[in-house]
């Protein structure tokens, strides 16, 4: 939503706000009641926000002090609004009840914009824009030829030299990766083509998928709408002659509210998914070069630690990886007990080994993986898993780069800045730019 409209909002609000708690005539002990409601509304939304955001931790990350205040001063609103509703005439009623409706949108946009979730209605509502993939005929006649899945190509940023047909922008899509292998139900992926690869005579490029988080709205349409994916890639394409990777963002979720945490287990085979049918498919559709040195894994929160886990897992298949803000390995609301229980069927021991810490110590040393690990500045949950996956990839022989959003939390604002910077690293060591 534009600056314009959000500071429409907020000045029709701020506007009610003053109208409703203006004192009616004659009403002497007035400013005395709306000041009492006022102060426990907002000691409420302080108390709200501390209990269902620090002690139950209902959406997996600290409330920030945008939440707070946001929260606190909409129910002191709803507070002094109350007070005006029992001692004002109809017509306050009315106003007070506006007031109420028009605060709690400006708080949840306030909010929003803050996470930088949804910055579109559609966004919002679930709703995806993207058409469906138009792969062009080139893509196709090479993959017929034989072309696709060629070794990789370090030096094609310094040999590629731009067609006279060359687009300037990539190409964004929506297409059906069936889950062939692992019978997972997944949503629809979103594909970018950059410039590169819609030339008549296009190069096997480098893919790079990334995921999204997983939470309220979770879907691949998060990395373009909040994420800016298209924009950062559309970007590196301008200034690299076109070249960009590939870019897949399957959904490794099935839905919003699922966590199937990358692994085979009783939420399902995300693992088999992203590592045969994603692949599969890629390779079969698109003028690619081969898995493993140029093909990476990015992703953000729950797409972050499923990069990890891949990469560490699969360096056959991904050699180079992105984490943005991710944990140090699968885990569900409520702990590693019910993890197990959930997602390993109550095996401890298959939890345990698809931690990627251990992962990366069972597998050492990596002979040619590397790593971008990212994260907010202020996050103080996610912050700190940072430093000691880094450590533990470094450990197993991993060339390893650190990157820090500076005043950023656990939000799409560090999300879209963690992932341009980790797409301009991924474009470097796949070969499509020199450092």
């Amino acid at each position: 939503m534009s600056a314009g409209t959000l500071a429409a909002v907020y000045a029709v609000a701020g506007a009610l706000v003053v109208s409703t708690v203006r004192r009616p005539r004659g009403a002497r002990t007035w400013w005395r009641w709306v000041a009492a409601a006022a102060a426990l509304g907002a000691g409420l939304g302080a108390l709200v926000t501390w209990w269902l955001g620090d002690v139950e931790d209902v959406l997996d990350v600290p409330p920030t002090w945008v939440d707070r205040l946001w929260v606190g001063a909409l129910l002191a609103v709803v507070g002094a609004a109350v007070v005006a509703v029992v001692r004002g005439g109809a017509g306050r009623r009315v106003l007070a009840a506006s007031t109420i409706v028009v605060t709690a949108l400006a708080t949840g946009l306030a909010i929003d914009r803050d996470s930088g979730l949804f910055p579109t209605v559609g966004a919002l509502l679930g709703v995806s824009d993207v058409s469906p993939l138009v792969v062009p005929v080139a893509q196709g006649a090479a993959v017929r030829a034989g072309r696709t899945s060629t070794p990789a190509a370090p030096d094609l940023g310094r040999t590629w030299r731009a067609p006279a047909d060359l687009p300037s922008r990539g190409r964004l899509g929506s297409v059906a990766i069936p889950g062939t292998a692992s019978h997972f139900d997944a949503r629809d992926a979103l594909v970018y083509l950059p410039p590169a690869a819609l030339v008549a005579d296009p190069p096997p490029l480098p893919v790079d998928v990334v995921l999204s988080g997983q939470g309220p709205g979770a879907a691949p349409e998060n990395l373009v709408d909040a994420g800016r994916m298209v924009e950062t890639l559309d970007t590196l394409a301008r200034t690299h002659h076109g070249l960009a990777p590939i870019v897949v963002m399957p959904d490794q979720l099935e839905r919003p509210t699922n966590n199937p945490m990358c692994v085979d287990g009783p939420l399902g085979h995300s693992e088999t998914y992203l590592t045969v049918d994603v692949p599969r498919w890629i390779t079969s559709h698109l003028s690619v070069q081969a898995p493993g040195r140029a093909w990476a894994v990015s992703g953000f929160s729950e797409g972050g630690t499923c990069s990890l886990q891949l990469a560490a897992g699969h360096p056959e298949l991904f050699a180079s990886f992105v984490d943005v803000s991710g944990q140090r390995g699968p885990l569900l609301d409520g702990g590693a007990q019910v993890t197990v229980e959930r997602g390993f069927a109550g095996d401890r021991a298959a939890y345990d080994a698809a931690q990627p810490l251990a992962v990366l110590a069972a597998r050492a040393p990596y002979a040619d993986s590397a790593g971008f690990f990212a994260i907010g500045g202020t996050d103080s949950r996610y912050g700190p898993v940072m430093p000691v996956v880094a450590a533990a990839a470094r450990a197993a022989g991993m060339d390893v780069t650190r990157h820090v959003v500076p005043g950023s939390g656990h939000d799409w604002s560090t999300a879209s800045r963690g992932l341009g910077a980790g797409t301009a690293w991924a474009a470097a060591r796949l070969g499509l730019t020199t450092r």
